[in-house]
């Protein structure tokens, strides 16, 4: 009951309503909120889903073509299809890939190069790691020492001539050099530590010096 004036007249008015109404009521506005809940969950997962597929696709292109380079597969090259970030992170990575190439050719050209320089030249080459294992070897190293260099290590061959520990705590340009004879040949060694992976290692330089010996004693013997 709302009491209401109207000018001078005062006046009542009774609203009757049952409680079926407003639950029908109720029932309705819930609804409509259910439906416009789904509505909006709908819109929203749609486009979502869609810009997600646009940015996992070149992602998963990406993950792919590392592999393949993790693999060696330089020649591979992933195709640029969108200019947002994603693209510009593909075309540096296609560009990083051929810079990558190109490098490794150029390292494994020197490789060759030096590894023919090394099993070609006239001195002996030796290298030892740091705990004395032979690392590298030439023939000429082998044919100065008469013996299989490549089966044995520093303490075999050069312990004689200095410890491995005074070596190892060399630093560049620093070098040690002493002299050797073997079954009537004069060897000059040359030593020198080098940088590796595992520590620091060593590096013998053998040079053939038995006809500069000979020339010697003929001078003096002349």
């Amino acid at each position: 009951a709302l009491p209401i004036s109207r000018g001078e007249e005062d006046y009542v008015i009774y609203i009757l309503d049952q409680r079926a109404t407003v639950r029908e009521l109720n029932n309705q506005l819930f609804q409509l909120i259910i439906e416009a809940l789904v509505f909006g969950l709908v819109i929203s997962v749609l486009p979502s889903f869609l810009l997600s597929r646009a940015m996992v696709t070149p992602i998963r292109a990406l993950t792919r073509g590392a592999q393949r380079v993790a693999e060696g597969d330089f020649g591979h090259e992933i195709q640029v299809e969108s200019h947002d970030e994603i693209g510009v992170l593909t075309n540096a990575f296609n560009a990083m890939s051929r810079q990558l190439q190109s490098t490794l050719q150029e390292v494994e050209s020197e490789r060759t190069k030096l590894s023919t320089l090394f099993l070609h030249m006239t001195d002996g080459v030796v290298a030892f790691s740091g705990d004395g294992s032979i690392v590298h070897c030439n023939p000429a190293a082998s044919e100065m020492l008469e013996r299989a260099v490549e089966d044995m290590d520093y303490d075999s061959l050069f312990c004689s001539l200095f410890p491995l520990d005074e070596l190892t705590q060399l630093r560049r340009p620093n070098f040690k050099e002493a002299e050797m004879q073997i079954h009537g040949k004069f060897l000059e060694v040359y030593f020198a530590p080098f940088d590796q992976e595992s520590g620091i290692g060593v590096m013998a330089v053998l040079h053939d010096v038995t006809a500069q010996r000979k020339n010697d004693e003929m001078r003096k013997e002349f």
